[in-house]
Order: C-alpha cells, then sequence, then structure tokens
C-alpha cells in the first residue's frame, strides 16, 4: 500500500511540473481565470479546480462561452440547432427554398443571428439550397453540416 501512494504522489507531482498552465489541467471557469497564469504546482492547482467548483460555474461558463472557456464550436454542437432542424427539415427546406417563413426566423434566433443580418442570410441560404440539401435523402446532419459551411463561407 506504500508503495502505491507513493508512486500516485510522484505521478502527481510529475503531472503538475510537466503541465504548461493551471488552464490545462483544471479547465475554465473562475479559479482558472483567477489563478491561471501561475505556475502549476498542486496547490494552485487545487485552489483552481476548488474555486471552479465551489462557485458551481463551469457549467454557465461552457454553455456561455464566457469565464475562459471556448464558446459553441458551431451548428453541428448546438443540440438546439438539431433538434430542431430534425423536427422541421422539411420547413426549413421549403422556407430556404423560398428565402423566408417562420422556420427560418426560429432557427435564426436559435444560431444567434440579429435581426438587421437576416435578409442576408436568407439571401445566402437561398441561393446556396442545392448545396444544402444535396439530395432528397439528406440526412439531418448532413443538412446542419451543409449550414454550417454555408453560412461560414
Amino acid at each position: 500500500m506504500k508503495k502505491f501512494i507513493a508512486i500516485v504522489s510522484i505521478g502527481l507531482i510529475g503531472a503538475a511540473v510537466n503541465a504548461q498552465t493551471i488552464r490545462d489541467n483544471c479547465g475554465c471557469g473562475l479559479g482558472t481565470m483567477a489563478l491561471g497564469d501561475q505556475e502549476p504546482t498542486i496547490l494552485s492547482q487545487l485552489a483552481a479546480t476548488f474555486l471552479n467548483g465551489i462557485c458551481g460555474n463551469q457549467t454557465f461558463g461552457i454553455t456561455s462561452g464566457t469565464l475562459d472557456c471556448a464558446p459553441h464550436s458551431g451548428l453541428a454542437s448546438d443540440t438546439r440547432v438539431r433538434e430542431f432542424i430534425q423536427d422541421n427539415m422539411d420547413h426549413v427546406a421549403m422556407d430556404i427554398a423560398v428565402g423566408q417563413g417562420a422556420s427560418l426566423d426560429s432557427l435564426a434566433d436559435l444560431i444567434g443571428v440579429e435581426a438587421v443580418e437576416r435578409a442576408g442570410l436568407y439571401t445566402k441560404l437561398q441561393s446556396n439550397f442545392d448545396k444544402i440539401f444535396t439530395s432528397s435523402n439528406v440526412t439531418a446532419d448532413e443538412v446542419i453540416l451543409n449550414l454550417e459551411k454555408v453560412i461560414q463561407s
């Protein structure tokens, strides 16, 4: 048992010495923001982890893209967008073909497009309909990836 504790302790110390910053081990959150640039000792990492956990802020930071947490990486990672497209794919296709409609408004709300930018988005989607809906058998996941490509282009 003593050998096991010694091996685990050496492993923890080695991990602390090899880490670049606290961010690498503790993730994002208030504790990481406060202590993230310090040398990653065991104590500083434990303090950052404690602050991240006790404040319950990592979940908020991850969902909102704040507190040094990375924002959503795209439409495909957004569960709400995926569910909306799966449930309304026919309506979305019709509205994109027309260049307006309630399902496009809802989609724009979900992905955070401001009202003043929507007309341009709708025109872009309409002109790229064939790139979004590539076949009659296209899946919702393919539509989401295609939408993302068109929006980012």
